[in-house]
């Protein structure tokens, strides 16, 4: 086998190389420059997505935390408004006993006062059938029968008096 020497093979392989350098120069270049500009909007895009995560992950925890202070809080206002109801009832009740215990105390000593007004008015009635008796027995004499007869008669007076 032998070789020829063919211009037309060299003229390809020149056409070749200058379309290589044709195609470096006009679609090579931008082709990369395409490509590259693509890399960095798909890492900005990654990147973007990634800080708003980011940001989104900080934003659920701070919603998180505050729920948390919410509900401490409600935690907290109910058990003050439960303790305040607490310390009112018993607030309350004491004032019911302390009034009740006066109450009582005023009718005990409206008992006692009626006691001792009744007891001197049976003093007196004492003291004075006492000395309506006396002023009979004095008038009469001290015999049985008198003795007796007074007596039914004192007994008859005080029944009148009721």
């Amino acid at each position: 086998m032998e070789l020829k020497f063919n211009a037309t093979i060299l003229m390809q392989m020149v056409n070749f190389l200058l379309l290589l350098v044709l195609l470096r120069l006009v679609a090579y270049k931008p082709l990369l420059k395409v490509l590259e500009e693509r890399q960095k909007y798909v890492a900005n895009t990654i990147a973007q997505a990634e800080n708003q995560r980011a940001e989104a992950e900080k934003i659920k925890a701070e919603y998180e935390a505050e729920m948390r202070r919410a509900r401490e809080q409600a935690q907290a206002i109910i058990e003050r408004a439960t303790k305040a109801g607490e310390e009112q009832a018993l607030n309350i009740i004491a004032q019911a006993k302390a009034e009740a215990e006066r109450l009582k105390e005023g009718a005990l000593a409206d008992i006692q006062r009626e006691r001792e007004k009744a007891i001197a008015e049976l003093r007196d009635q004492v003291a004075s059938l006492a000395i309506l008796v006396a002023g009979k027995v004095i008038k009469e004499g001290l015999d049985v029968q008198a003795h007796e007869r007074l007596v039914q008669d004192a007994v008859k007076e005080v029944a009148q008096l009721q």
